[in-house]
């Protein structure tokens, strides 16, 4: 489904200053846990099993200034994020959780030459907008970009998290027991760290709250849900 362009609501909030229209919340329905999609290039069938994912934390420190009388607290330089969690179903064949294990192993200790793919020298975190070398080409070698969509009380895509240069760094344990008394699906758990992360506000919510930016805008990645 290609989101055709959707015209904004009318609404008086427009005749308001710029600060107060975006205090005012004009679509009065709630964010469900539910409604969201996640995907990985790297781990599709992770994502298509997937059943939980954050929007990790993100923290900015302090720095601080002695005087003769107190201490004053200034804004830091550096943003904190969180790892990202990502919990997913494990399939009958746990094709799934191989592709996991298989992505952390062939980074650290890879069984053969062609495993040894990697470039170890651009393992170093780059900026990829200040990067003077083919990037993109480095980046897939080991990490890559994920996406997780944010879906309204109709199922449209309202936001994208894009999480750059995303690689796992732990995979949970599976347990396996004879005797529970019920069938237990196995789940499993991923953490992801990344760089950082950018999001961006799809039409969808500019549609229903005219005091959203109306210059949203779509992640290069381009993911489309089709109906």
């Amino acid at each position: 489904m290609s989101y055709s362009s959707v015209s904004s609501v009318p609404s008086d909030n427009q005749t308001l200053p710029i600060r107060e229209q975006y205090m005012s919340i004009e679509n009065r329905n709630f964010l469900s846990p539910i409604g969201f999609q996640f995907t990985i290039d790297r781990m599709r069938g992770v994502d298509f099993f997937c059943q939980s994912a954050n929007i990790p934390a993100v923290s900015l420190g302090a720095a601080d200034t002695y005087t003769r009388l107190n201490k004053i607290q200034n804004p830091g330089d550096e943003l904190v994020y969180e790892d990202l969690f990502i919990r997913f179903l494990v399939d009958e064949n746990m094709k799934n959780w191989y592709q996991v294990s298989n992505w952390m192993r062939e980074i650290a200790t890879p069984y053969s030459t062609e495993e040894f793919r990697y470039d170890r020298g651009s393992i170093e975190p780059v900026n990829p907008r200040q990067a003077t070398y083919d990037y993109a080409s480095a980046n897939n070698q080991w990490r890559c970009d994920c996406s997780l969509l944010v879906l309204s009380s109709n199922y449209r895509v309202v936001a994208e998290f894009v999480f750059r240069d995303a690689w796992p760094t732990s995979l949970s344990t599976l347990n396996f027991d004879s005797s529970v008394p019920d069938i237990n699906y196995f789940t499993a758990e991923v953490s992801l760290k990344y760089n950082y992360y950018d999001y961006f506000i799809y039409e969808a919510a500019t549609a229903t709250d005219a005091s959203m930016p109306p210059d949203y805008r779509r992640s290069s990645r381009g993911v489309i849900i089709e109906d």
